[in-house]
Formats: structure tokens, C-alpha cells, sequence
């Protein structure tokens, strides 16, 4: 690419104690990521700026500043601590491409627990092998994903929530399923982050081609 340069010429002058210097990070801090791509772009004096910029079928779309993430990603953290879901668990986001997928890896993060990002095109035996292999204690999904989810819950005793960001209300939900609209929910200002480190659990993620 143009604008940085040839590959020899960056890695010649390359060195990790630029991100550290930039991120005033020293080791053996607390580092939790999800604060890092929020909170503090917001204290750099970037919170009016466009953090994502979605566009859904028809035209539809939704922005959301750096502080919208902010205050977005406090409140579904708030939301899954609230949930009993501890720092270090694992926490499925079984979505589409939408703006909550983004803010749930992020407030997955920013509540010490492990994100575990799922391809939603996968069928329930394929979501049952990864849930029970990760003994994921929560799923964030869509009501276009939910009966996946269903068929399998009993084959999973240590999934102990279930998480629609688009529920309706015109069908009632079943246990240990749980409605949260991300737009409607009241904001949380403040959320205490989790204290992390730079080698703390964060993304399992499981490729196609993993077969042991």
C-alpha cells in the first residue's frame, strides 16, 4: 500500500514498543480490550466520531459514535454480569453481521469473559459440537437462529442463558431465554471493566478446518 510504505521498509524500523508507548501500556498492566476500543477513544476527544456505520436491507441503516459503542457496550455488559456470567466464561454471539455482533464482542471483553464468535450459517449439530466442546454458559442470537438453539439445549447443561437482541413479544420465550434490545435498554453510564492482562483468555474461536 501506498500510503505506509513497502513491507521492508515498515519492518525495518518495527516495534511492538510503538503500540505499547501509544497505548501508555507497560507490562504486567491491566489491559482489558474492550475499554481500550471505546472508553478511551471517547477520552482522546473522539466520542462524536463514527465507530459503525451499518446498512441492512432496503437501505436501512444505524450509526452509532464512539460513545454510543461506549454506553452500548457498558449496558449488554451490565446486562450478561447481571446474568450471574463470570469473567473468564464463555459467551457465544450466534448473529448475523448487525451492530449488536460488534458491541457483544466488546462487552463480552469488557466483563472478563471469554467472546466466542459462531458462524450463524451453521446448522444445530454444528452448533452443538462447539457449544458443548467450549461448555459456553451463554448464546447472543437472533429469533431467525433460536429454534437452532432450542433443538439442542437439552444436550447442553452448562448453557445456562439464552439471549434474543430482536425479540417481539408475539411468542413467548422458553426457559433460560432472555430478551435484551440493545437501543431500548436503559443506558449504563458507568461499568467497572474487568481487570485483565495482556495474556487473559478473550476470542475462542473455533476455524472450519479444526479437526483436532
Amino acid at each position: 500500500m501506498l500510503n505506509i510504505g513497502s513491507y521492508e521498509e515498515q519492518i525495518k524500523k518495527f516495534s511492538w514498543d510503538i503500540a505499547k508507548n501509544e497505548l501508555g501500556y507497560k507490562p504486567g498492566d491491566d489491559i482489558n480490550i474492550g475499554w481500550y476500543c471505546t472508553d478511551r477513544i471517547c477520552q482522546k476527544g473522539k466520542s462524536k466520531k463514527i465507530a459503525i456505520l451499518w446498512e441492512g436491507l432496503g437501505g436501512i441503516e444505524r450509526r452509532y459514535t464512539y460513545n454510543d459503542l461506549r454506553l452500548c457496550t457498558n449496558t449488554m455488559a451490565s446486562f450478561l454480569k447481571g446474568l450471574d456470567i463470570g469473567q473468564g466464561e464463555r459467551v457465544c454471539l450466534f448473529m448475523d453481521k448487525i451492530p449488536e455482533l460488534y458491541v457483544g464482542v466488546l462487552a463480552v471483553l469488557k466483563m472478563g469473559a471469554v467472546v466466542q464468535p459462531l458462524f450463524s450459517a451453521f446448522g444445530d449439530e454444528s452448533l452443538w459440537v462447539r457449544l458443548e466442546n467450549a461448555g459456553t454458559s451463554a448464546i447472543i442470537t437472533q429469533r431467525k437462529h433460536l429454534n437452532k438453539v432450542r433443538k439442542i439445549i437439552d444436550k447442553l447443561p452448562e448453557l445456562r442463558h439464552i439471549v434474543i437482541v430482536d425479540h417481539n413479544d408475539k411468542k413467548a420465550l422458553q426457559e433460560n431465554e432472555v430478551a435484551f434490545n440493545m437501543d431500548e435498554a436503559q443506558q449504563v453510564e458507568l461499568f467497572e471493566v474487568a481487570k485483565t492482562k495482556a495474556d487473559s483468555p478473550s476470542v475462542l474461536h473455533y476455524t472450519s478446518g479444526t479437526t483436532g
